[in-house]
């Protein structure tokens, strides 16, 4: 399953609502998983956020909605990885961090840094289909990060970026403009951003090795909660409409029982749970691919199409009918 974390979402929650949007339709996208917005060890379906940008664009106009919300970040909503961006000494200690601990924050991509004569190419790779929000979240709060966390502020101008989305609207493209200030390239091969090398020396306010050190030893940790949870959901998804024990879990992870409960316990996981989350995110998706709520009810491994029009309404607080209005208005 791909996952952002619940620092990401929930600052995602209260920048829509600072924006506007009433918050009985952000808990209509949200469903039951609303009350997990306190917790920073949920993580996220990729859905909600898409589904939350999405609908924030379409209520606000604003193709550009990604720009805004990524420039309103601060390090700190990037939970572990923020925290030890801030105290390390340069951006290209942070940018090393950042190649590490993405993951933690979301799983659908990898961050790449590539050096190109006297210029540096960071290029964020995605491995689904996803749509431009994220990237131009991404891009603006990085850039945002080096412009205000840089000692004296220092010069972090941009030589070009380049974006595999088409190009926006002109409202919109004249905010891409602000907001990198370069020449932007459209419906380029790769999702970029290309700099002078001299900007990674550039180093930090508030350097800490100390504290770096601290926060780095929780790295392993947390990595490998994330992989044991994330190779749980693959397993999942094998097996639906049949749904595994977490016995078959176990032996398909080559792991003890006792083991793996422990790990989804440090996460405030049981395996029932994240089968009802895997259920709920390929509940949604189907149902915005156009299947019947009878073709789900089978491949996702309900008894009868009631149970799943009781378990979306549980999760989404609406039914398949009204949520699909909602999205797609």
């Amino acid at each position: 399953m791909f996952y952002i974390s619940c620092q990401i979402i929930r600052s995602l929650v209260f920048f829509l609502e600072r924006q506007g949007m009433c918050s009985k339709q952000i808990e209509a996208l949200l469903g039951e998983r609303l009350k997990d917005l306190d917790d920073v060890s949920t993580r996220f379906p990729i859905a909600d956020y898409e589904s939350l940008m999405h609908y924030g664009d379409k209520i606000l106009q604003q193709e550009h909605i990604g720009l805004e919300f990524g420039n309103s970040l601060k390090a700190q909503n990037w939970g572990l990885l923020g925290h030890v961006a801030l105290v390390s000494k340069n951006l290209e200690k942070a940018l090393e961090h950042a190649q590490r601990l993405s993951k933690t924050i979301r799983n659908i991509g990898h961050i790449e840094l590539v050096s190109e004569d006297e210029f540096c190419r960071l290029s964020w790779h995605a491995q689904s289909n996803i749509q431009h929000y994220m990237v131009d979240e991404l891009f603006s709060s990085w850039l945002s990060f080096a412009k205000h966390c840089c000692h004296n502020h220092a010069d972090v101008s941009l030589e070009k970026v380049q974006l595999t989305r088409p190009i926006p609207n002109p409202e919109s493209l004249a905010v891409y403009k602000q907001v990198f200030n370069c020449p932007i390239e459209f419906s380029a091969n790769s999702n970029s951003l290309i700099f002078s090398k001299s900007i990674l020396k550039c180093r930090l306010q508030s350097p800490n090795p100390e504290l770096e050190n601290i926060l780095l030893s929780q790295v392993d940790t947390a990595v490998s909660q994330h992989d044991y949870a994330s190779q749980l959901v693959t397993f999942i998804n094998t097996q639906l409409p049949h749904i595994p024990t977490l016995e078959q879990a176990s032996i398909q992870l080559n792991i003890k029982k006792r083991t793996l409960q422990r790990h989804l316990s440090n996460q405030q996981l049981s395996f029932s749970k994240l089968i009802d989350q895997q259920r709920k995110l390929l509940a949604k998706e189907m149902l915005l691919k156009g299947l019947s709520a009878l073709e789900i009810s089978n491949k996702l491994g309900f008894s009868e199409q009631s149970a799943l029009q009781r378990a979306f309404k549980r999760w989404y607080k609406t039914t398949p009918k009204k949520f699909l209005a909602l999205y797609t208005i």
